[in-house]
Formats: C-alpha cells, structure tokens, sequence
C-alpha cells in the first residue's frame, strides 16, 4: 500500500500516517499535506495509542518538508 494523504474537507493526519506500511519512510511537502506541528501532534497520539514510537517525524529544511518513518514493533 502506498502513502495516500486523506483529505475530506480537510486532511486528516491521523488517518493519513496510517497509511505507510511497517518500517515505510515518505517525504513530502507541508503544502501538500499538512503543517509540521499537526504531523507531530497525530503522530505523538498514534505513538501513546501503539505504546512504542512508531512515527517518527523529522524535517531537513525547518518545516518545509517532513519526512515521516513508520517503525516496526
């Protein structure tokens, strides 16, 4: 399964991060998808929800792009 970004009227991040397989990395824009601090706050609920860190969410140029990295258990 491929990355899909979830747009109803808005994006959901949650759903969206749910997307990527096990231990799948994406990169994609901030305007595509969603800021960067909406990233983090989905991806820390997901992460106490999984009980482990499995988003992991980094940027290379402060916000612009956000790389997202699903882990493995």
């Amino acid at each position: 399964m491929a990355f899909e970004v979830i747009r109803k009227t808005t994006i959901i991040a949650t759903d969206s991060l749910l997307t990527l397989a096990n231990g799948e990395k994406v990169e994609v824009a901030c305007t595509d998808f969603a800021p960067l601090q909406t990233v983090h706050s989905a991806a820390s609920r997901l992460n106490a929800r999984a009980g482990f860190k499995e988003f992991e969410i980094t940027t290379p140029d402060n916000g612009a792009h956000i790389i997202i990295k699903r882990n493995k258990q």
